[in-house]
């Protein structure tokens, strides 16, 4: 990867109280710096993502009766990276998977459903039960969406080497467990000796 497509500023100088709070913890200055910088980059990641400029426009470029929160409940209806298995979705699952309220949830849905993006079928489990699949249309959508963003991502990452592309995701995925591999060391070191888990 090109040094110039970085633009990130070390927070650090050499005497800064924080690089000896991470040294004392087993960590070098090198690799102290590097995660400051991690850190940096985190949050102008964050900003961009709670934005999600470029999301809208490819959603409003591919249907203009489509928001981005429409394209939120079709992506849950189609279990994109949610942990669950489940094999019926409900609009409460749905609020789950998208972390909001069910009477927003089924607001949603309704919406999607309306336009022809999803539809309510009965359980297959339990006939009292409506649950929600994405119609022909809405596979559609959800799938072009898909293209058109992985097409972005790979016109960004026009100029990395193959082999980097494969371990920046092997360590991108890595690392997306760090809130809970770092919080769950944390209340390692601070149980008291004895107690145990």
């Amino acid at each position: 990867m090109n040094d110039q497509t970085s633009c990130l500023a070390t927070p650090f100088n050499d005497e800064d109280e924080r690089l000896a709070a991470l040294e004392s913890a087993g960590i070098g200055r090198d690799a102290a710096r590097a995660i400051a910088e991690i850190d940096v980059t985190m949050q102008r990641i964050r900003r961009g993502i709670s934005k999600r400029e470029f999301a809208s426009a490819l959603v409003m470029s591919l249907g203009p009766d489509i928001e981005l929160q429409h394209l939120d409940a079709m992506g849950a209806i189609a279990n994109w990276g949610h942990p669950s298995q489940d094999n019926e979705v409900t609009v409460g699952l749905v609020a789950e998977r998208l972390n909001i309220d069910p009477s927003r949830a089924s607001r949603l849905v309704s919406e999607i459903v309306d336009r022809g993006y999803a539809k309510r079928v009965a359980s297959q489990e339990d006939a009292r039960r409506i649950c929600l699949e994405l119609t022909d249309e809405g596979r559609r959508f959800t799938e072009q969406f898909r293209i058109r963003k992985w097409q972005m991502l790979a016109r960004a990452m026009s100029t990395w080497k193959e082999d980097e592309i494969i371990i920046f995701a092997r360590l991108l995925d890595r690392f997306s467990h760090w809130g809970r591999d770092g919080l769950a060391l944390l209340t390692d070191e601070q149980t008291p000796p004895g107690n145990g888990k």
